[in-house]
């Protein structure tokens, strides 16, 4: 245990604006707004985004105004009175462990992501100058300190010195087996968040365009989050003609290890944390996978599908449901596993790879999909009649006066996340087949960052 005097760490949860609260648990899959009201009802606290935490006075009360939040479909606020006499708005509410976010420690949210990160770096610098094999305890404040110039980070120092807890023995658990294993050396220098790691990204870009594809994001393409970069290496080694000879020249020096990508998972307690590399071969040897089906319902037995705004794709192996992250916001198709999300892929990276195996364009969000639910609820008939096409196809049995007479029912917002969830379903089904199967392989090993695209790193931790 490290107690280093005279620094404090406030942690800052992310703030639960209205779309947090329309979405469940990442992990429990338990709605956020139940979660509340549970909290509510037996009297917990509830923690606040800028810190400190608040008990509802009436809780009786709360519930009603919570419900009425429900009914007017998540548009307005709410408030909750408190024991302390104030009164406390629903964005004012941080996204704390019990609604899915990170909280309760260093880790919580983007802030401490950066503060941890930062910190592997820092550590593993340390011990490439100091060697591995000490004890956890060898490394003090004034050891890391030392070792600053081995780095190149976003985050500030003091907070660095400042960190205790999991989060610093799994800082040391990670540098060790690293050093161990031989992904990190003497000789290179520690990125995180910083120019010398953003040009890798840079040059990524310009790969995917000489290639004639819309660059991956940078996080699908390679999910480093700390880059070991050897001191002699220099961008001009890594080859832009394509993203092929980009992979392939990135992958000649992860194997010497002159570069390496390095996705930091933890906190790691344990020793050793798990380690394991991706993509290590050009083009990656991705998994294949087979269409088997899409879903416009809910789960519930009596869901029909204007039950809900969101879609699933089935495929072997598992299922990803779409759904919009904002209200009126572009759809998502994720990756749903039995402990939590596997990860996802948004409305561009889908669009471009339906056009890629289809030929079929689908509509961009803004000027396409945003505003073809505008028209709809104005009541044209060109765009209701393009809905009903796609609908049709699943549901042959509906008229169309009965199909407009439920979407009559829905509001720009609803409309514009079903719609894109059809979008995609109506060409997947369509196109059947090896077309079909190509589509969720893309879409799943997109998800996963391990496309026929993407480029090898090492992941340490779980």
């Amino acid at each position: 245990m490290h107690k280093f005097l005279n620094h404090t760490i406030v942690e800052k949860l992310v703030p639960m604006g209205n779309p947090e609260w329309e979405k469940p648990n990442s992990n429990t899959k338990v709605p956020r707004i139940d979660i509340l009201k549970k909290l509510i009802k037996d009297k917990k606290p509830i923690e606040l985004a800028k810190g400190g935490s608040f008990t509802v006075s009436d809780p009786d009360e709360a519930i009603k105004v919570i419900d009425a939040y429900v009914k007017a479909d998540y548009k307005v606020g709410f408030t909750l009175n408190a024991t302390d006499g104030k009164v406390y708005k629903n964005t004012q509410i941080g996204k704390s462990k019990v609604f899915g976010g990170a909280g309760g420690g260093a880790g919580g949210g983007t802030a401490n992501t950066k503060l941890t990160e930062s910190h592997n770096a820092l550590m593993i610098a340390a011990m490439l100058e100091h060697g591995h094999n000490h004890d956890e305890s060898f490394f003090t404040p004034d050891i890391l300190k030392g070792a600053a110039k081995g780095i190149d980070v976003d985050e500030k120092l003091d907070k660095m010195l400042a960190l205790e807890g999991p989060w610093f023995s799994s800082s040391y658990n990670i540098s060790k087996l690293l050093c161990e294993k031989g992904y990190v050396k003497k000789g290179m220098k520690i990125y995180r968040g910083t120019k010398g790691m953003a040009n890798i990204y840079a040059g990524k870009d310009i790969a995917f365009k000489n290639t004639g594809f819309k660059p991956l994001k940078d996080d699908k393409w390679n999910p480093g989050d700390i880059w070991a970069i050897d001191k002699s290496f220099s961008l001009k080694e890594l080859k832009t003609a394509n993203i092929t000879s980009y992979n392939k020249s990135l992958l000649e020096h992860f194997n010497t290890r002159r570069l390496v990508g390095i996705s930091l998972k933890g906190p790691e307690t344990k020793y050793p944390p798990p380690l394991k590399e991706y993509n290590n071969q050009v083009p990656p040897d991705v998994d294949m996978h087979k269409y088997k089906g899409v879903k416009l319902e809910a789960d519930r037995g009596t869901a029909n599908y204007w039950s809900a705004k969101s879609a699933s794709i089935f495929y072997d192996g598992g299922v990803m449901v779409m759904r919009d992250g904002t209200p009126g916001g572009s759809i998502k198709a994720e990756i749903i596993g039995k402990n939590a999300r596997g990860g996802g892929i948004s409305w561009g990276p889908m669009k471009d790879y339906v056009q890629r195996e289809t030929r079929k364009k689908l509509p961009e969000h803004a000027s396409g999909i945003k505003k073809m639910a505008i028209n709809i609820v104005k009541g044209k008939e060109r765009e209701i009649k393009a809905y009903y096409l796609m609908f049709s196809h699943f549901y042959k049995n509906t008229s169309y006066d009965e199909f407009k007479k439920e979407l009559s029912k829905k509001d720009k917002n609803w409309i514009s996340a079903k719609l894109a969830s059809t979008y995609v379903c109506y060409y997947l089904d369509k196109a059947g087949g090896n077309a079909a199967n190509a589509l969720v392989t893309h879409f799943v090993n997109y998800a996963g960052s391990k496309g026929s695209e993407s480029a090898v790193y090492v992941k340490v931790g779980k």
